[in-house]
């Protein structure tokens, strides 16, 4: 991430925190952007299902416990109706008890105590219902003391008292109970149920009045009032029970609690109330008739009304839990839904954005550049690009036909520009050929006029006519060299590298202040010569033109032990900065491109295409030394490299069967065998030539040799065959001799008397332009024919004119006195 970003910089060093990343949200990849359009609505919807779900959950179970307060409230219909019997059998029982009362308190006691059972692990019903339960289960505890009142005989109104307290906690702990329904329905049928509940305790109340009035014979005031206001609640509970209870219920309770009975027991209540201290209109048996009659029928709706209730809140409970679970699976389906259909169309969109990712980064880093290469070189009519793989009609694909769409102007667009610069190229070359023609009839008649003048004065400036005609000729080529075309002008021999130099030299303005060091004996192969030169002249061009007039341009050559040649152009001017070189170093690594470069920029242009012509590698760099400048290296590959080894040498060979040397000079090595002769052979290696050694004398120590090879080089450069030696004796030997050096053992050839002459000390001198050809099997060298008579030639009166103006310039430095 770029270290500016909406005009804040971060300093260097400094981390940009995470928060400030992820608010600069146009930024964040389109994997994150369809991620937050997909997920935040996704995990919004999510959340609401999970509390959809999770409150339908604590309902499903809220309802549960609902079902088990249901189950408990049925149990203690049984348990009130159990009691209310007992209380009936205590009323009318003598003292002592009878069978059917102690009967009836082991069965109030069952109940009783299972109930307490499922009391005791229902659900928690909140603190009224708990302090309820505390006060009913008290007052069941106290039935064991009514009991006994009952079997001591106590009075009925004791009994009464004691067994009312009993129903009135049930009924109490009951009405606690009524409340914790939530439904509407639920809390109907709960309320009704409660009514139903007190009502059939107000009709069990009468008849246990009843028995006790009947028991004594009449009824005291205290009972009469008992009798009065339990068929007031009466008539309240049943009020109250048709308004509250559901319809449906209510006109059960309608159609079951009537007939003649329940008729009946209203009719004797009402007369037992108006008899005051007379005698009950009404028998026992009677009365006990229509009562139980009547609390039956009420029993059994309170029955149905709590199954009612139980199986409303177990449905209830189910439909919650159903819902629940439903709910749950469809959260669970939409989630696998959004994700797939997101999965799919995000893979689709980020597949199509990689498509035209990579379709466009290829078609501008390899296809474009591919078609533009093709269109430059006279392909144009085969040069298409292929179409962006997406064939959608929605926005995707119309991006795609758009991408199309550039790629194909930018092709008509190459193939124009294409036109233009080889009109412009063919333009430009014909412009120069036609100047080249001029320049060389106009060194051909100077060179004519050079060779019939005298005067030194005319001849001198012919020489500067003659030279302003050689840069003239530089510049048409270096022009013709931009405009991709392949010069003419070659050499067809190797040509020696000190000559290389000093031709370069002589094509430039300044050529008084170049000077070219020793050069070593090698040669260039005549197809890469004359580019060379050019190469040479335009690097030490430069080093002129950017370096102060009072300075020199050194040139300095080495032979490398791979047999390349390295060749350092070394100026004092004012040196380059680093971005400065690095772009120099481009333009020259680029081999001169096809752009026009401008004027300041045109040699660089011109050597990186000479360079990249050849497999030459030319580098810029500072000097690195004390002193200012700029350092140009040219490397020439070994390829373009032909050995100059017609001179002798000496090379130490290590005469020993099986053997193998390193010689002191350019890398030479011998891989010496046994030969026939008893002696020993071998190959020597020189700076990448390999040529085969004679059978040379056995020896105990390492002995001196002079030896003198070449390897025939065709016109184009290419060897054309295996390295020639010649073995000229021994060292030691040519030395202590007058006349040339002879061989230590028979097998020596004498040396080739085309190729060496005798010198003043009797060693063999060098003759220019000899030929070393022979049969390198016998090691007898076949002499080459002399050389024609020499004729006037310009290039070398250049040369030798350069030197002489370079030596009265270094005499006058060292003077001191100005030039006249």
């Amino acid at each position: 991430m770029s270290s500016v970003e909406d005009g804040a910089s971060v300093p260097p060093g400094r981390r940009r925190a995470w928060w400030a990343a992820a608010v600069q949200w146009r930024n964040w990849p389109l994997l994150v952007k369809l991620g937050m359009v997909l997920v935040v609505p996704v995990v919004a919807a999510m959340v609401l299902g999970v509390l959809r779900v999770k409150a339908d959950v604590e309902l499903a179970r809220s309802y549960a416990d609902v079902e088990r307060l249901a189950t408990l409230r049925g149990g203690l219909v049984e348990v009130l109706s159990v009691i209310q019997r007992e209380r009936k059998f205590a009323v009318q029982q003598p003292a002592g008890g009878s069978p059917t009362f102690k009967l009836q308190i082991d069965e109030t006691d069952v109940i009783t105590r299972d109930w307490q059972e499922r009391a005791r692990i229902a659900p928690d019903l909140g603190e009224a219902a708990a302090r309820g339960y505390r006060e009913l289960t008290g007052a069941l505890s106290s039935l064991r003391t009514i009991r006994g009142d009952v079997t001591a005989g106590a009075d009925a109104l004791v009994v009464l008292g004691g067994y009312n307290a009993v129903t009135n906690a049930l009924l109490e702990f009951d009405r606690t109970l009524v409340g914790q329904f939530p439904d509407r329905e639920l809390s109907g049928i709960s309320a009704a149920l409660y009514d139903l509940q007190v009502a059939r305790e107000q009709v069990s109340l009468q008849q246990a009045v009843g028995l006790a009035g009947l028991r004594r014979g009449a009824l005291t005031d205290t009972e009469r009032d008992m009798l009065i206001e339990a068929g007031i609640r009466l008539d309240d509970k049943l009020t109250e029970g048709r308004a509250l209870a559901p319809p449906h219920l209510w006109q059960y309770y309608e159609t079951t609690v009537t007939g003649p009975d329940v008729t009946s027991r209203r009719t004797l209540a009402l007369a037992a109330r108006a008899s005051g201290t007379i005698a009950m209109p009404f028998s026992e048996s009677e009365w006990n008739s229509v009562s139980d009659s009547t609390t039956i029928l009420m029993t059994n709706v309170l029955r149905t009304t709590a199954a009612e209730l139980q199986t409303a809140s177990t449905a209830l409970q189910s439909s919650v839990s159903n819902r629940a679970g439903t709910q749950s699976v469809l959260v669970v389906v939409m989630l696998l839904l959004v994700l797939g259909i997101g999965g799919v169309l995000g893979r689709y969109l980020l597949r199509s954005v990689g498509v035209l990712r990579r379709t466009a980064l290829e078609v501008a880093h390899t296809r474009l550049p591919a078609a533009v290469a093709s269109i430059r070189a006279g392909e144009a009519a085969k040069v298409a690009i292929e179409p962006v793989p997406l064939h959608t009609t929605e926005e995707f694909g119309q991006l795609a036909r758009a991408f199309d769409a550039v790629n194909g102007q930018a092709v008509r667009s190459a193939a124009e520009e294409a036109s233009l610069r080889n009109n412009l190229s063919n333009i430009f070359v014909n412009l120069s050929r036609r100047s080249q023609g001029l320049v060389e009839r106009q060194l051909k008649l100077m060179e004519q006029l050079e060779q019939k003048e005298n005067d030194p004065d005319q001849l001198a400036n012919l020489f500067k006519l003659d030279h302003l005609a050689t840069r003239m000729r530089r510049n048409n080529e270096n022009l013709m060299v931009l405009s991709g075309i392949d010069l003419g002008r070659r050499a067809s021999e190797p040509v020696p590298l000190p000559d290389v130099l000093r031709a370069a030299v002589s094509e430039i303005e300044h050529y008084q202040r170049a000077v070219v060091r020793s050069a070593p004996l090698s040669r260039i192969v005549g197809y890469a010569a004359s580019d060379l030169i050019r190469l040479v002249a335009e690097l030490v061009e430069n080093a002129t033109a950017f370096s102060p007039p009072t300075t020199q341009v050194v040139i300095t050559s080495q032979l490398n032990e791979d047999g390349s040649v390295r060749i350092d152009i070394v100026d004092q001017g004012i040196g380059m900065g680093e971005a400065e070189l690095h772009e120099a170093n481009q333009r020259v690594a680029v081999g001169g491109g096809v752009d026009v470069p401008i004027s300041r920029q045109m040699g660089l242009f011109v050597v990186g295409s000479l360079a990249n012509r050849h497999g030459i590698q030319v580098r810029l760099s500072n000097r690195d030394d004390d002193e200012h400048g700029l350092r140009a290296t040219v490397h020439v590959r070994r390829e373009l490299v032909a050995m100059d080894l017609s001179e002798t040498q000496p090379v130490p060979v290590l005469a020993t069967p099986g053997a193998a040397a390193r010689a002191d000079g350019a890398a030479a090595v011998v891989d010496a065998a046994p030969a026939r002769s008893g002696g020993v052979t071998g190959r020597l290696q020189l700076a990448g030539i390999v040529v085969q050694l004679p059978d040379l004398p056995a020896a105990t120590s390492p002995a001196s040799i002079l030896f003198a090879a070449r390897t025939p080089v065709e016109d184009n450069g290419a060897k054309s065959g295996p390295g020639q030696f010649t073995w000229l004796g021994d060292r030691a030997a040519a030395r202590g001799s007058s006349g040339p050096a002879r061989p230590a053992g028979p097998q020596g050839p004498p040396p080739p008397a085309a190729a060496h002459a005798k010198g003043p000390d009797g060693l063999p001198k060098r003759v220019p332009q000899a030929q070393l050809l022979g049969n390198p099997s016998r090691g007898v060298p076949a002499p080459a024919p002399p050389p024609p008579a020499p004729t006037r030639d310009p290039a070398r009166a250049r040369g030798f004119l350069s030197n002489f103006q370079a030596g009265i310039r270094q005499s006058e430095n060292s003077k001191g006195e100005p030039n006249p």
